[in-house]
Parts: structure tokens; sequence; C-alpha cells
């Protein structure tokens, strides 16, 4: 009830909690902490400053009355400007934020509000590149207001998203984003986007199927954030290794919100390992119809080309892919499979030499694309190795080990198969065959 309505007033009802003192007023229980600790909102502690609180219903409604009505304007409620959000829907001043973060000043809270509103309403229309201003407003929500649940789950989610597309080092992605979870979910135990970015960490980081599958489960049935929800699930179905049941769950996805790249970027791997590779590489050139180039897209372009097209054609596809996506690891891998498979031996070898030279090596390559121009020159043991490190990584790459049709070759090689029986992928040790996932 908003004090000075025409119902009926309170006559001397108790609350005895900072949620039903918020609920009263109609604010969150952030916003009544710092009434009560910068202007005397009366709020009486049991047991010292520490203890539990209560008030009086009419002693709050004759507060806001004679002292509170500048307040009421002070700023609109951020659970009234968020109703678009799409993968969060939450009001970031969670009753679970503790006194201390009353400290914020009003002013820092709405400007952290406002950076949160504008990330995910990018998330509407992501892509690789649009990723990094995502993971910027989120972490300066964050520098604002540490206790701003739903900016420390988004960041929690770009940083995550950015290690799975090939922007950031793996496993250090995967670190940063698990201590941003931890953090939102000490404020917010049952906010709905971190719950699911637990469980895109326990796919693929954690490796934890089964809480990986019944967090995806309850998010889907908590609506919010469904679309990292499906793609989640279809995540499992290709470590599980049905692609084109994954690839169903990302049609969805995809007509949830045509104008995000993520669900259409998976599909075209989906496709590409359920060796659908005409329409893969039809999915891809749509992608770049439609001015999408992600660094997952121009890869699979790459990989279904080698299934499906010439050995010429394919190395000059991949040749010009390659110039205009540089520094693409997976990319520079088929190059590498593509020459040593068209007896250009020497050609994958000084490629395969460029991508190991640590004196040259800015960075960490990934250890899937190094094994590829290995399969190529017939180098397996070194390869299977290679692949072992990229499932240690928790690669993007290697939930696919089961259906990659590049991989066709070591599926009887004896290294390749004690690898992938050592290897924890959904149905081989659990004996979870089928994960009955919520589509």
């Amino acid at each position: 009830m908003i004090p000075g309505s025409n119902e009926l007033k309170f006559q001397q009802t108790r609350l005895d909690s900072w949620k039903s003192i918020a609920q009263h007023l109609e604010r969150s229980c952030r916003t009544v902490q710092r009434w009560h600790s910068q202007f005397g909102l009366p709020v009486r502690h049991l047991g010292g400053a520490s203890g539990s609180v209560f008030a009086y219903a009419d002693e709050l409604d004759e507060w806001m009355a004679n002292r509170g009505n500048p307040l009421r304007e002070e700023r609109p409620e951020v659970r009234k400007s968020q109703q678009f959000v799409p993968i969060a829907h939450q009001d970031p001043d969670s009753p679970g934020k503790s006194l201390a973060f009353s400290l914020i000043s009003g002013q820092d809270e709405a400007r952290s509000a406002g950076m949160v509103a504008l990330a995910d309403r990018m998330w509407e229309s992501l892509s690789s590149q649009s990723l990094r201003k995502i993971t910027r407003l989120y972490r300066d929500a964050t520098d604002l207001d540490p206790g701003n649940a739903q900016a420390l789950a988004g960041l929690a989610f770009a940083l995550l998203s950015q290690g799975l597309w090939g922007l950031l080092q793996l496993p250090a992605a995967y670190a940063e984003s698990k201590a941003a979870l931890r953090l939102a979910l000490e404020i917010d135990s049952e906010l709905p986007l971190a719950k699911c970015g637990e469980a895109w960490l326990n796919t693929v980081s954690n490796r934890d199927w089964q809480a990986a599958r019944l967090g995806f489960d309850a998010t889907l049935q908590s609506r919010y954030p469904r679309r990292a929800a499906i793609i989640g699930s279809a995540a499992l179905h290709i470590a599980e290794g049905s692609p084109a049941k994954a690839s169903r769950l990302l049609l969805e996805a995809a007509h949830l919100n045509p104008l995000a790249s993520s669900a259409i970027e998976w599909l075209c791997w989906s496709e590409y390992l359920a060796g659908e590779h005409a329409r893969a590489l039809f999915l891809t050139g749509q992608c770049r119809a439609g001015g999408r180039h992600g660094t997952v897209e121009v890869a699979v372009e790459a990989l279904a080309s080698i299934q499906f097209e010439e050995p010429g054609v394919q190395i000059e596809r991949i040749e010009a892919l390659i110039s205009q996506t540089p520094h693409t690891d997976v990319l520079s891998g088929a190059l590498g499979f593509a020459y040593a498979k068209a007896g250009k031996g020497r050609q994958a070898s000084e490629l395969l030499a460029a991508m190991t030279d640590t004196r040259s090596m800015q960075r960490a390559h990934e250890p899937y694309a190094i094994a590829l121009p290995l399969i190529g020159l017939n180098q397996i043991q070194k390869a299977v190795g290679l692949l072992e490190q990229s499932y240690r990584n928790g690669s993007i790459w290697s939930l696919g080990f089961r259906s990659d049709p590049i991989l066709a070759t070591l599926r009887n090689d004896p290294h390749f198969c004690h690898l992938m029986s050592r290897l924890n992928y959904p149905g081989s040790n659990s004996g979870d065959s089928h994960l009955g996932l919520v589509g």
C-alpha cells in the first residue's frame, strides 16, 4: 500500500523483517535500509544494530507522510523499468543484500541499474563484436554497485561467453565467471540468470552433466533466461552425441530472438556435427549475408567445407576466411588439415610450426585447432594428447568429440578409443544416455 492512499490504514501492524517493511512501502529492501541509515526511517533493532528488525506500519506511514514525500520521487524502482529484459527478470535490489550495501549512494545504484538494463537489452542482438561492450557494461555496473546481483550474474555470463567464443583464454575466463557467480548467488540464491550460468559452467568446465541438466530444466521452468537455457540444453545433447536433437532445440532458440547470433552459430555447428554439411554451409552463408561474422560460424564454415567440397575449393575458401577473420585458431587448424589431405605436407608442417612456436606465440592456441593439422599429417598420438587437453580446458569444441566428422579417422585408433573411454561424457561413465531435457 502506498502511504497517503485512501485505502484502510494499518493500525499498529507489526512488520518483522526488512522484506515485510519493504513490501509495505513498495520499495526494495536495500532502499528502505538506506532510508533507515541516512534519513531515520523508524525501524527498531532487537539485540543491537546487527540484530533482527521490526517496525510498525502506522509509524512508517506517518514518517512517509511527514518526512518521506521527497523520497517517493527519489528514483523509479528498477523493477518497473526492466520488464523488457530478455535474459533475466529480477529487481537488482535483491532482498538478499546485506545492510552494508546501503552505504552505496542512490545515484550509484541508479547508474549501475541503468548499465545492467542496457547490457541486458544488448543481449537481444548479441554478436561477438558486441560481447566485449556487454562485458564492460556489467563490469562497470559491479564497480559502482558490488551488491547488484544481476550485474554480477551478467558479468559471469559475458565472461563465460567470451571464453566459449575464443575471445578470452580458457580456463581463466571460467575462473572469473565462477567468482562472479559465487558473489551473485551469495546475494540472491534464486536469481535465474545466476542459476543458468551455474548450469553452463557445469557443462563446459565442471562436466557435471546431471547438475547441468537439472539447472537448465529449472531455468526453463522459470522462463528466464529461456534462450540461454535452451542453448545449454542443446549443448548437453551435443555432448551426448545427439546433434540432431540439439539442432531442434537451437531452431527454437533462434526463433525466440532472430537478431541474436549465439543460437544460429550453435545451429551451424550442430548441423555440421550431424553430417548436414551442405546445410551447415548454407547457414554460415546466411550468417554472413545478414552481417554476422562470429568466430564459431567461420570455423564451422571451414570444417564443413572440408567434408563437402573438393580440396582446391576447400583451401581457397579457408584462406579467404583467414584473410577476413585472422587469429581464429580453428580456421588455421582446418587449413593445416586441408593442406595435409591435399598432399601439401610442407605447407601443413609450416602452419603447424607457426601455431606451436612458443617464441612468437603471444597467447595459447586452442589445442583442438593444433590437433587438426596433426591428424591430417597422421601424427595421431600427438593429436590425441591435444584433444585431451582441449577437453580438460573446457573447450566448446570438445563437447562435439563424439560426433565431429573431422575425427572420423580416429574412431578405430586405440589411442583415441582409450581417451574417449576415460573422458566423462554423458552416457559413458554415468549411464545417463538419455538426458530427458525440457525442450
